[in-house]
């Protein structure tokens, strides 16, 4: 797939309109990355990324977060609070965190049957 020549690109599900900005929707196969997926976010591999002039930014709360600095002359989504952003930071760091201790669980099982006695 071309890189697209688009101000902001966007993989993955958004609202129509981001900000009241227009953009190009990517849709991914997660089974089968593309080319523009794995150039845009090499690390992580992973959906959703907006890219905007060129430049490539990843993870959803990244997103919204640039967004409001960014197009700061539409309603933020983001709270403006620091506390309740803070609070939205951190849910995601614990789901994450819960997350890599259920597949770290299954790792060590795995380890367990695998081992001999």
């Amino acid at each position: 797939m071309e890189k697209q020549q688009s101000e902001v690109v966007l993989c993955r599900h958004w609202p129509r309109k981001l900000k009241g900005k227009a953009y190009v929707y990517v849709g991914e196969d997660l089974t089968n990355k593309s080319d523009l997926l794995l150039d845009y976010n090499p690390v992580h591999k992973k959906v959703p990324v907006l890219v905007y002039s060129s430049q490539p930014i990843a993870e959803s709360l990244i997103i919204l977060e640039y967004s409001d600095d960014c197009w700061n002359n539409t309603a933020k989504l983001l709270p403006e609070d620091p506390h309740q952003r803070t609070k939205l930071h951190l849910g995601k760091r614990e789901k994450a965190m819960k997350e890599f201790s259920e597949l770290l669980s299954v790792f060590e099982r795995g380890i367990i049957k695998e081992l001999p006695k």
